[in-house]
């Protein structure tokens, strides 16, 4: 505990000077003299009577005056060049690191034996270190005590919210008022605190820590008050509500860095919707697709000039989740395979036509996600009835490549292509049992590889013309 007093007072003295350090160097700013050369000639060109003194006088001001504006203008430049390396600054940010690690050891080693005040105590004095050690520090004098600043707070914060969850777990817990589970009120107490102090902290300014640690502590401090009186299933809708309004400030692109905002509302709207899969299955899981396309969706949609990020983002944050949360929201439909597989199907088929006849952002990412989809339906289709499965494969891939031999449907041939390498096989398979079908199998598996291979070698001039 007196390590950690000591580091916490280190940290405090290295910020002061740092800072005192760096507002000593903007003050050096001393204009040169004026060029000697310079002057040689203007006193000859006097003497000569080609200038009078008024004019003379005139020219060396000028001169000057922009001799101080270049200087001012190289040091702000320079800054960052002459500031803190970065080497030294991940240096510093790790050995501060492990030095917090071994105080949190050590503390836990006599935490059960620590009287409830000192428990709340330590961490407090942690948040008050971070909070006024960060507001020691000029963030306009290099962009690495700018780092350190918004570091220092977030050690604050999390310094502050470890205090809010030992006083609702050990000091609030015999109070009537306070008569929630633990669980619930030991999540609730963190997340509000580090709400609270993270939104003073940020007041909409250029602080993207803090703005990060504000909407996402919001969103758990709601989730957490929410499931001390409804099941999970009603908590994951409160959430997903919250973080779609999140998503929509964002997308508005509504105070600073909407992109972070814009992900902790993606991030939210896909935990909500993990959350309602225990009870409500099949919701939760067509949820967590809505969830994908409505990023996808926002991502696709015309913004303003300066919102590539935002629209980088979207379209990120919602193939990500589309491929991470779609094996989860399969395994929902359990019986309902065959169903699910048809969902799949039709909602590729959706996906490809609007990536061709909407104009939007983007219309590579719908109509991948459409392709795949168009192959990965009837296969999904085949878990439950392979009959079905196989022929909707084989319908879908002859269509694909008949209407991809229109003009400007280059691709959907590329789908129809791919799919005749599954399904084609997957049916010799399953309608022709017994052991003679495998050198029918492997001979008609050669001849569409072949098939296959001098189809792309002939669409590739017109794949780059289409596309």
């Amino acid at each position: 505990m007196f390590l950690g007093g000591f580091e916490i007072i280190a940290v405090i003295g290295i910020i002061v000077w740092l800072t005192k350090r760096s507002r000593a160097k903007q003050s050096d700013t001393a204009p040169a003299p004026i060029s000697d050369v310079l002057n040689t000639w203007l006193q000859r060109w006097r003497t000569a009577g080609l200038l009078s003194d008024d004019e003379v006088q005139a020219i060396i001001s000028f001169e000057q005056s922009n001799e101080i504006a270049a200087s001012e203008s190289d040091h702000n430049t320079s800054r960052n060049e002459r500031g803190i390396p970065l080497i030294a600054e991940a240096l510093g940010y790790l050995g501060g690191l492990l030095a917090a690690i071994g105080v949190v050891l050590l503390v836990a080693r006599y935490w059960p034996d620590l009287a409830t005040g000192w428990r709340i105590g330590l961490p407090a004095a942690v948040a008050v270190a971070g909070v006024v050690g960060g507001t020691l520090v000029n963030e306009d004098a290099d962009d690495a005590l700018r780092r350190l600043k918004w570091s220092l707070w977030l050690v604050g914060t999390a310094g502050l919210g470890a205090a809010g969850g030992v006083a609702m777990y050990d000091a609030m817990a015999p109070v009537p008022a306070y008569g929630w589970a633990d669980e619930h009120r030991v999540v609730f107490g963190v997340a509000s605190l580090v709400a609270v102090l993270s939104a003073a902290l940020w007041r909409g300014r250029d602080r993207p820590i803090q703005q990060t640690t504000f909407f996402g502590g919001l969103l758990v401090a709601i989730g957490s008050a929410m499931n001390e009186w409804w099941e999970l299933a009603g908590v994951g809708v409160a959430v997903w509500v919250v973080a779609f309004a999140f998503i929509l400030i964002g997308q508005r692109e509504i105070g600073t860095f909407p992109v972070i905002t814009a992900m902790v509302g993606g991030v939210g709207m896909v935990a909500g919707s993990m959350l309602m899969i225990d009870e409500w299955s099949i919701a939760g899981a067509v949820l967590l697709a809505v969830s994908s396309m409505v990023m996808i969706g926002f991502g696709e949609l015309p913004a303003s000039d300066g919102s590539d990020d935002l629209v980088s983002a979207f379209l990120l944050g919602g193939v990500l989740s589309l491929v991470l949360t779609v094996p989860t929201s399969l395994v929902q439909f359990n019986d309902d395979v065959f169903e699910a597989g048809v969902v799949v199907w039709v909602i590729g088929l959706g996906a490809y036509w609007i990536g061709e006849r909407v104009p939007v952002r983007v219309p590579a990412v719908l109509l991948a996600i459409g392709g795949v989809a168009i192959v990965a339906g009837p296969a999904i289709v085949g878990i439950e009835s392979t009959d079905v499965g196989t022929l909707l494969g084989l319908t879908t891939a002859l269509g694909c490549l008949a209407l991809g031999a229109r003009p400007g449907q280059v691709l959907l041939s590329f789908v129809g292509a791919g799919s005749l390498l599954i399904y084609v096989p997957w049916s010799i398979a399953h309608f022709f049992p017994g052991e003679g079908r495998a050198p029918l199998l492997v001979a008609v598996s050669g001849v569409l590889i072949i098939g296959v291979a001098l189809f792309l070698a002939r669409s590739t001039k017109r794949l780059n013309n289409e596309t």
